[in-house]
């Protein structure tokens, strides 16, 4: 088993993102286990349990580590892949469409002299349409000001 698995793509997030499958990978994670002893263990039905065994084997988060042959029919042990499951932090990251612009985002390059006054002003819009909460036909925006970045020229 190998220390760590980086899940690199949004389909092995998501394989592993339920927590019945938490459930189960912390599970096999103690010791090899078949899909019956598994639904023993929580006294769930087998298909159950082996509709989330084959999404995690399908996605690469357990494999097969041996199979017995008991009473014709072939046992397969499950085991994860690694002692840990983490996600490759680009996968997190949101990296906007350029060529869909959000009309409602802008980036804003202002001296610091000038913030202070534009963050009052912007402040008094917001408290003045703020009033009207409740009034017809009246769309609620979350206005929000945060530096993109440090590229001071210091």
């Amino acid at each position: 088993m190998k220390k760590l698995l980086v899940i690199d793509n949004l389909a092995q997030l998501k394989s592993v993102s339920d927590p019945f499958r938490i459930e189960l990978l912390t599970m096999l994670g103690e010791k090899p286990k078949t899909g019956q002893n598994l639904a023993d263990e929580l006294d769930i039905p087998r298909a159950k349990i082996h509709y989330h065994l084959n999404e995690l084997l399908k996605n690469g988060i357990i494999h097969v580590v041996k199979t017995e042959e008991k009473n014709s029919i072939i046992q397969k042990f499950y085991e994860p892949v690694a002692k840990k499951v983490v996600p490759n932090i680009d996968l997190l990251k949101y990296v906007p469409d350029e060529k869909k612009k959000d009309s409602m985002s802008y980036n804003l390059n202002i001296k610091e002299d000038d913030l202070k006054p534009f963050k009052k002003d912007l402040k008094n819009f917001v408290k003045k349409h703020s009033e009207k909460k409740n009034a017809k036909g009246v769309s609620e925006y979350k206005v929000q000001i945060m530096p993109l970045g440090d590229d001071s020229d210091d």
